[in-house]
């Protein structure tokens, strides 16, 4: 009896086969895609600093202020990057230089530390550089960046960091008797409800309810903050709130409570929590 070679593979071989390959995709497919971003943030990183570098060096050393934004860089992206200027009170120079390139905020901070994202606070008398991006063109995934690590073109009134923006409410809503809705909550305090109102500075979202502050992580994203008292942690989302007493008699006041301020808390709702353990991490599916 002869028997005939076989040619190619039988289906169950090739089912096989392809799911193997497919495998590999599902597992190579992530690790290029974090790779890439993660040289993207690289690139951006550097490109802000060098940008911001010569722009300290054109002021300190060139005894001049740039025009254009060529001038801080031959190869600059004129559709991507942009730089803005002013003298501020004490005769001094505060810059930044911005980007709109798109790259993920928390990979580029883990490489640039000062890197911020969002539209910087009270730009209006900043004079951006000709032949860039302007200040029309900055919005809320925009990166912004100054080597000098200075206070320039913060995100709020009150600076850009949860303390400086909590203290400064906390401070407003203490010296106001400002009601408790819509749009009056805002303005009572002398706040613009549309730079407030479901706004998130850091992924942190601020909300003044009269006798209260409360905060919440903005959508995709997760609070979490340690028991005061207590070694266990509690994780607010964004549908619930960290609340700060500035009031209300009917619990102690000048402390941070988790989800309700109440004097007899209920399991974990409405403790006083550790603020200062406070950390915002983006929430995972």
């Amino acid at each position: 009896m002869k028997y005939r070679a076989r040619n190619g593979f039988s289906l169950v071989e090739l089912l096989i086969v392809l799911a193997v390959v497919a495998m590999l995709i599902s597992v190579i497919t992530p690790l290029g895609i974090n790779a890439i971003r993660k040289s993207r943030a690289i690139a951006i990183s550097k490109d802000l600093k060098a940008l911001s570098k010569t722009f300290v060096n054109k002021i300190y050393l060139d005894n001049e202020v740039p025009r254009e934004l060529k001038e801080l860089g031959r190869d600059v992206d004129s559709d991507l990057f942009g730089a803005g200027w002013k003298i501020s009170e004490d005769g001094q120079y505060d810059f930044f230089v911005f980007t709109n390139s798109e790259a993920d905020f928390e990979t580029v901070s883990g490489v640039l530390v000062d890197v911020r994202r969002g539209i910087p606070f009270a730009t209006d008398d900043y004079v951006f550089l000709d032949g860039g991006l302007g200040k029309e063109a900055i919005n809320t995934e925009t990166l912004y960046y100054n080597l000098l690590g200075g206070d320039v073109a913060p995100l709020t009134p009150f600076g850009s960091t949860f303390a400086e923006i909590s203290t400064g409410l906390i401070e407003l809503l203490n010296a106001k008797n400002a009601r408790t809705y819509d749009p009056y909550q805002y303005t009572d305090l002398g706040l613009n409800p549309a730079n407030w109102k479901d706004k998130a500075y850091e992924h942190i979202v601020y909300k003044p309810v009269g006798n209260r502050l409360q905060i919440s992580p903005e959508s995709g994203y997760k609070i979490t903050v340690k028991l005061l008292y207590e070694d266990s942690y509690g994780t607010i989302s964004s549908t619930e709130a960290l609340m700060y007493n500035i009031k209300n008699d009917n619990a102690d006041k000048n402390f941070w409570y988790f989800k309700s301020i109440q004097a007899e808390p209920d399991e974990l709702v409405g403790k006083k929590v550790d603020i200062s353990t406070l950390k915002v991490f983006k929430a995972t599916k």
